[in-house]
């Protein structure tokens, strides 16, 4: 399997997880179930987002020819990829809110 292919079905999966998670929380708060096209759109995106900044972190850490060009600039990729990380999760938060 390409890493492409694993990137992929990683998405799918964790979007598909998310809706039923997410819907499944609003039933048991017995909060009506409204899911708009913009939100799927919106957990798309921040899954998306989630899955290629853990690829990249990933990438930053086993390859060296990547830390030797950044030098100590690293550091600043890292800090990017969790912040990405972080507002994609606030995102996914704020859709079943």
């Amino acid at each position: 399997m390409s890493q492409n292919q694993i990137l992929v079905s990683s998405w799918a999966c964790l979007t598909f997880v998310t809706i039923v998670l997410g819907m499944s929380s609003l039933y048991v708060r017995r909060r009506p179930i409204v899911f708009k096209l913009a939100d799927f759109m919106n957990l798309a995106l921040a899954t998306t987002a989630i899955i290629s900044s853990c690829s990249l972190i990933y990438r930053a850490a086993t390859l060296k020819e990547l830390e030797v060009l950044l030098g100590f600039d690293i550091v600043t990729l890292y800090l990017g990829a969790i912040a990405v990380i972080w507002l994609s999760t606030q995102q996914i938060w704020q859709i079943f809110r």
